[in-house]
């Protein structure tokens, strides 16, 4: 059963909670599969006060997990794998009848200096085995071997209780005074559950709900709209299902049914104006269980209140009490948004073989978009290049190496190479003509291993992208100086790291592109954990051959076949005060024709303006009409960078002396001057 009471707030965030030490957790208790997730929740008494409890759920569903069926614990790295992927407090131990162990519980054991009460130093120095801070800090968990002695075991006013089955503990692994390994303390248990709970045990006091008080202004939830299986509901409505609640006789017991709808409803958190209203509306087959006893509405939710709704509430009470109790130490709450409604259903093979979407690329045959991606290579290869020169080509609308890209707004978190990178924007400006206003650079690297630095950098991207456009691109340089203090090596980490980089992926709808290192003893793999290949839909490999040649070869393309190599080079472009930088061009760019330099782009423009002015009466040709040829062409592309690249191309041919341009008003003509390139 679940730590409910009258009414049931949503799961908060708690504020200063300690979070698990999985490292330290012992590893005998690792070998059980024992294990919950656990949320914190508000719970509501009947008279107003508000109290909060730990609800355990299960690492493999997700849903709320009872202390009493195995089905729903799991593994400890079930539970690893679960917490690490958000939404949960913490992790918890469950005791069982079947395992060796006994919990020991001290709460608010702390004085405001720090120092432990008498009976936890006691506990401490008498059990010597695994103690750990409680969630809040201010208690004490205890595990050890041995065997509880019958009898009470819980004393909340003293803040001293001892458990062996039924319960289960949070565990922070937080040690206390080296206390890290479970040993064996049975006779050390039998003392001091002698000494804290013997003849002077208090008994419990029994709840009292007193009588019915209605509050007609309370907000009724139908039926339909009730939290509780449809089958209970067919049953109220029609009593569809009855006969599974039969008297001796055989017959129907609908008081029964109705006893058993009422804790259900109750535990839903369903207030108890609209419990009664549903089971008095004659419209319903259970209804008759009070009506026919009483004749009218008002007497009948009497009958109700007194034989069924306040026993059930008093049951509840009664099965949640000590589980409360337990977890009076939390600290205050934080009151946080309502959790995301899921939508789960499912499609038949027919219907999704009809209706497969075209493939989207980024860049045509190497990025599709809203993937991950893996840029590898040894350092100094040009990789960072690469990426900056796809950030750029993508946020301007030009085609990458020849491929067509998808244009839109590029987030770079840059790693490392701040002041680099201002000239590598510059140069790569300069050498084709174009700002890449579209790409936008952080200041400094993100630890995105940490769950609030990868939030941080949502919020960041969401922001500016009010402004400045959906991000189709997030690149991350490099993997090592995002990683945080997370080790590469670790399967564990980098599947934490994934599962951020997913979170971008998803939340964003963006390619994300990581540039990482290869190997230290192989060139043929990135370096680090295994778990991140496995993750990725696309991967290349960044070599530089002999001659300063740089070839992105793809390694892994998940659903399509892997595209041809790519061959570039580093071409250094001056900045004049600023220095130089380099540009990444194909290999084949430059012709080593005697005289001029063109590049493909250049050479095709070249050849559409000389076969196109010698059809001209005047020997000139406007530069809006060369413009409108290399766009009809497919050489430049039908965006404002079309014309751009143009009047890069112009600006080239006049500074080689081989064009005269004439300015005429708002436009330009082109003249071929007698002296022909070698192209």
């Amino acid at each position: 059963m679940y730590p409910v009471h009258i009414e049931q707030v949503p799961p908060v965030k708690s504020v200063g909670l300690l979070k698990p030490d999985f490292d330290r957790v012992p590893g005998e208790l690792q070998e059980y599969q024992q294990w919950v997730l656990w949320k914190a929740v508000e719970i509501k008494k009947r008279d107003g006060t508000v109290k909060t409890t730990k609800v355990p759920h299960n690492p493999n569903t997700g849903m709320k997990a009872s202390t009493v069926k195995r089905e729903q614990w799991g593994t400890f790295d079930e539970v690893y794998d679960a917490y690490l992927m958000g939404g949960y407090a913490g992790i918890g131990f469950v005791f069982t009848a079947d395992d060796p162990f006994v919990g020991v519980d001290l709460d608010n054991c702390y004085d405001e200096g720090g120092k432990l009460r008498d009976d936890a130093r006691e506990a401490i120095g008498e059990l010597q085995s695994f103690t750990e801070k409680s969630p809040s800090g201010k208690g004490l968990h205890i595990i050890c071997k041995g065997k509880l002695p019958p009898g009470k075991s819980t004393n909340h006013e003293a803040g001293q209780e001892m458990y062996q089955q039924g319960r289960f503990f949070t565990i922070t692994a937080d040690v206390v005074e080296g206390q890290a390994t479970v040993n064996e303390a049975t006779d050390a248990v039998r003392k001091l559950h002698e000494k804290w709970f013997g003849q002077s045990a208090r008994k419990e006091e029994k709840h009292n709900l007193g009588d019915l008080v209605l509050e007609p202004g309370a907000p009724l939830t139908p039926l339909d709209d009730m939290a509780i299986g449809q089958h209970l509901k067919e049953m109220v409505h029609s009593g569809e299902g009855i006969e599974r609640f039969a008297d001796s006789t055989g017959s129907p017991d609908r008081s029964g049914a109705v006893f058993m709808v009422c804790r259900e409803m109750v535990e839903a958190g369903i207030n108890n104006e609209s419990i009664l209203t549903v089971l008095t509306n004659g419209e319903n087959y259970l209804a008759g269980a009070a009506l026919d006893r009483r004749g009218n509405i008002e007497s009948a939710k009497q009958w109700l209140w007194k034989y069924n709704l306040a026993p059930a509430r008093e049951h509840i009470l009664a099965d949640y009490q000590d589980t409360v109790n337990l977890f009076d130490d939390l600290p205050p709450l934080e009151p946080r948004q309502k959790a995301k409604k899921y939508r789960f259903s499912f499609t038949s093979a027919t219907e999704l073989i009809d209706n497969i979407p075209p493939v989207e690329w980024l860049i045509r045959d190497y990025l599709e978009t809203n993937t991950l991606a893996v840029l590898f290579g040894e350092p100094g290869v040009g990789k960072s290049f690469l990426a900056l020169d796809m950030a750029c080509s993508i946020a301007t609308g030009g085609n990458w190496h020849g491929s067509p890209v998808k244009q839109g707004t590029v987030f770079y978190i840059a790693g490392e190479g701040h002041s680099g990178i201002r000239r590598r924007l510059k140069a790569w400006a300069l050498h084709t003509g174009e700002r890449p206003q579209g790409v936008m650079v952080s200041n400094t690297a993100v630890p995105l291993t940490e769950k609030e630095a990868t939030e941080f950098t949502l919020k960041e991207i969401r922001s500016l992208a009010k402004n400045h456009g959906k991000p189709v691109l997030i690149v991350v340089d490099t993997l090592a100086r995002n990683f945080g203090g997370a080790d590469e090596n670790s399967n564990q980490d980098m599947g934490l790291f994934v599962q951020h980089m997913d979170r971008l992926k998803y939340e964003l709808e963006s390619c994300v592109l990581i540039v990482h290192h290869s190997g230290q003893g192989s060139k043929e793999r990135a370096r680090g954990a295994s778990a991140l290949k496995g993750a990725v839909e696309a991967e290349y490999r960044v070599e530089q051959k002999a001659g300063g040649v740089i070839v992105l070869t793809a390694t892994k393309m998940k659903d399509s076949q892997l595209p041809p190599p790519v061959q570039s080079m580093l071409k250094t472009v001056e900045l004049g005060d600023a220095g130089s930088s380099a540009v990444v061009i194909r290999s084949d760019e430059f012709a080593d024709e005697p005289g001029h330099q063109f590049t493909p782009q250049q050479k095709r423009i070249w050849q559409i303006f000389t076969d196109a002015v010698v059809f001209e009466d005047d020997g000139s040709l406007d530069n809006k009409v060369l413009v409108e040829l290399c766009r009809k062409n497919g050489i430049v592309p039908m965006s404002k960078s079309g014309e751009s690249r143009v009047g890069s191309a112009r600006q080239h041919f006049e500074k080689l002396n081989l064009i005269t341009v004439e300015k005429i008003g708002t436009g330009k003509k082109i003249r071929l001057k007698e002296t022909d390139p070698a192209i």
